[in-house]
């Protein structure tokens, strides 16, 4: 999220995007995780419950869509995101919108500006155009404008990115000249000459003090001139850092008779303040070193915004000067009093949703990730924090080992939960099931009715750990019957996720082929191939690659992994008769997401690179079908997966067992690797003697260059390697092969 803003005026300025994001969720190189009851963090696999995985802002945000201040996205996942393996739930954090885990302050960390400037305006950005017009009315030459409008867009994104420089833009200028051309007093050339020196500092940070001179017109006479001038000299010496400068400039015009300069120099006074007691505050990245914050002037900086407050309640920058107070406390190390704007802020309707995504960021950023205490009375955040501590078991991961929730605590906490009784009882409930592990505890502090209308958030997060409690009991039925119910009520989000609930549970009670029959509810894709892929028997399987009722893609799933896994777990019959359900002609885009397709099995075994010649995949299965030891056979097979890169293929690994798919396959037999069949050739003394040669070179390759085997899940040590390298060399040394290797790795 990007939000625009100028020096002048300036609409919103939070106190901070910052740096401590990623703690919250690490959604760098998410990949997709089909699992719901974890209990460390986990930001990119986010569900629509209240969970201690969740990335704090989404627990946060579903609490304020409850409280109908924010609607959770429920549409559809992103290409992208599709791409990765997501659906709609599981989800990363980037599905809330668009987050900022740059630091807010580089890159000299002095500034106070909070989100990162804007690339350059397209022409027809509206203050761009704004100053355009102003600039005209007042006489500036049209090259003039043009040259300031390429220095803003040349310069402000570079020097400026995240910091005070980011204000000096097209809207600060815009405020300036909309001042000069609504002053009649002011004589025209005066007027001109201060536009044109608001427009030549236009997008800089950074002058020398020849330039600075430079900037200030030295033309004006009048008293209403000479205010302006100030004015700009006062922002001059703020773009470029010298603040002690800047404060005396603005506070000098606090008793301006115009109005706009009077309320500007008062606010500039208080934010050049906080600039210069957090100038050292901050690395050379940009992240915080609070320790070194000017106190004595941060204390100034408060006192200055105070006041503004108090004589401008509704005025130009209150909105920014609250934003800025709260980077007073955060600056101050005062989490209470920042918790507690917080808590004000997030109680109110949003402008937009940008400005609900800066707050929800800004808030987790600069509070909740924070291992600062803070008397937090609020029950939305504070039930985010404990949700937060929940994790790990509850034990405090700053240091001491010691646990920071308890039960004691939840209950010393009630109190401030007197508007929320249902909130307390879940976090009671989340507590007995992800820390104490108690199901039965967990099911005492739940109602055991069902909804019979829409659900909430939080109440679906209450039938949720139902359900999960259930389940830890071995009450499988009673689980099942529980998500059953609930899907006619749920919201998208819900739903998707009561179908991975429904899924998962299923698999575990051993009902697997309930998810495919005719009118199951589990409708999302992305489960039913997962399980499809892991788990299904040769019959599901079948029954899934005819099913007139299943998609095309489902059906492909189904067939691709039924003729793999015949082929490499030894169902030869079974794989020359499945070849018959081959649609003509067959499908070239891939049919499983790891770029293979169902043309797979045409594979027609033309003489390999190293000159040993096979049969089509057809044929070498029909011979392994009569003769399981057959050597080219195994060769083959072996040549069929080497020129397939099917080694380690992902049909041959099951997720953990807390994953969807996780428990045991359902499809018989053990999975063939490349060195078996070659160490079977090897011991085979009927065997002839290029297959053996061929066999004793492919396995010694197996380890190459690595020393590691590529071909299976064996351990084979160098001394065995290298009395097969000494065989190949004696007894096949005429043999192409004995010649081409040098190593035995």
């Amino acid at each position: 999220m990007t939000i625009r803003r100028g020096l002048l005026p300036m609409v919103l300025l939070l106190s901070g995007v910052g740096i401590q994001a990623a703690q919250a969720s690490g959604d760098f190189g998410c990949s997709v995780t089909w699992s719901l009851k974890q209990d460390g963090l986990d930001g990119c696999n986010n569900l629509p419950f209240l969970s201690p995985a969740n990335d704090s802002r989404v627990n946060l945000r579903l609490l304020l869509a409850d409280q109908g201040l924010a609607p959770m996205p429920e549409g559809p996942p992103s290409d992208y995101d599709r791409e990765m393996g997501y659906a709609l739930v599981p989800f990363p954090l980037d599905r809330l919108g668009p987050q900022e885990d740059a630091p807010a302050e580089a890159p000299a960390g002095s500034g106070d500006a909070v989100v990162v400037e804007t690339p350059p305006a397209p022409a027809g950005d509206p203050d761009r155009a704004a100053v355009a017009e102003l600039a005209q009315k007042i006489g500036v030459p049209p090259e003039a404008v043009s040259s300031a409008a390429t220095d803003s867009s040349a310069n402000l994104f570079a020097t400026g990115e995240g910091s005070r420089c980011a204000s000096n833009d097209d809207a600060a200028a815009r405020a300036f000249l909309q001042q000069l051309v609504g002053s009649t007093d002011l004589p025209a050339a005066e007027r001109l000459s201060l536009a044109r020196a608001r427009l030549a500092m236009l997008g800089g940070c950074s002058w020398d003090e020849a330039q600075r001179a430079s900037l200030v017109p030295a033309d004006v006479q009048s008293a209403p001139g000479k205010q302006f001038a100030g004015y700009l000299q006062g922002a001059v010496a703020f773009y470029a850092g010298d603040f002690p400068q800047a404060t005396a400039t603005f506070k000098a015009l606090d008793g301006s008779a115009q109005p706009w300069l009077q309320e500007t120099a008062r606010y500039l006074e208080a934010r050049t303040l906080l600039n210069q007691a957090q100038q050292n505050a901050f690395d050379e990245m940009g992240y915080p070193k609070l320790e070194n914050v000017d106190r004595t002037v941060l204390a100034e900086s408060e006192k200055a915004f105070e006041a503004y407050l108090q004589a401008y309640p509704s005025g130009l920058y209150t909105a920014s000067a609250r934003g800025l107070l709260r980077r007073v406390y955060w600056l101050g190390d005062d989490p209470t009093r920042l918790a507690a704007a917080y808590a004000g802020l997030l109680g109110k309707t949003p402008a937009d949703a940008a400005a609900l995504d800066a707050l929800v960021q800004e808030t987790d950023n600069k509070l909740l990730v924070s291992k600062r205490s803070a008397d937090v009375t609020d029950p939305t955040l504070l039930a985010v924090m404990d949700l937060m501590v929940m994790r790990d078991k509850g034990v405090d991961v700053a240091g001491d080992g010691g646990p920071i929730i308890g039960l004691d605590t939840l209950e010393q906490q009630k109190p401030r939960f007197a508007d929320r009784p249902d909130l307390h009882a879940y976090l009671v409930a989340a507590y007995q099931f992800y820390v104490a592990q108690s199901p039965d505890e967990t099911l005492k502090s739940l109602p055991d009715t069902v909804p019979t209308g829409a659900m909430s958030f939080l109440e679906f997060s209450r039938q949720t750990l139902r359900g999960f409690a259930l389940e830890a009991k071995g009450d499988w039925a009673g689980a099942q019957t529980l998500w059953l119910r609930l899907i006619p009520l749920a919201k998208p989000l819900q739903r998707a996720q009561l179908e991975l609930a429904l899924a998962m549970n299923y698999e575990r009670d051993g009902k697997l082929a309930t998810v495919f029959e005719p009118g199951s509810p589990v409708k999302t894709p992305e489960i039913r191939r997962i399980l499809l892929r892991n788990l299904a028997d040769p019959a599901l399987l079948r029954q899934q690659a005819k099913a007139t009722d299943a998609t095309e893609e489902e059906r492909r799933t189904a067939l691709f992994t039924l003729l793999y896994k015949d082929l490499m777990r030894g169902h030869y019959r079974g794989f020359g008769a499945d070849l018959a359900l081959l649609p003509d002609p067959l499908p070239e885009d891939p049919s499983v997401p790891w770029d293979q397709s169902l043309t797979l099995f045409h594979w027609d075994g033309a003489t390999a690179e190293s000159d040993y010649t096979c049969p089509s995949i057809r044929e070498i299965a029909a011979t392994l079908q009569k003769s399981p030891e057959n050597p080219q056979g195994l060769n083959c097979l072996g040549e069929f997966v080497l020129r397939n890169g099917l080694d380690f293929y992902a049909l041959d690994t099951q997720p953990d067992g807390q994953q969807l798919g996780g428990t045991a396959s359902q499809f018989p037999g053990k999975t063939y690797s490349r060195l078996d069949g070659y160490m079977k050739v090897m011991a085979d003394g009927k065997a002839g003697r290029t297959d053996r040669a061929y066999a004793l070179y492919r396995a010694i390759n197996c380890f190459a260059p690595s020393q590691s085997n590529g071909c299976g899940p064996q351990e084979i040590p160098q001394n065995q390697r290298k009395q097969w390298f000494q065989t190949l060399k004696s007894r096949y040394g005429n043999t192409v092969w004995a010649k081409d290797l040098r190593y035995y790795w």
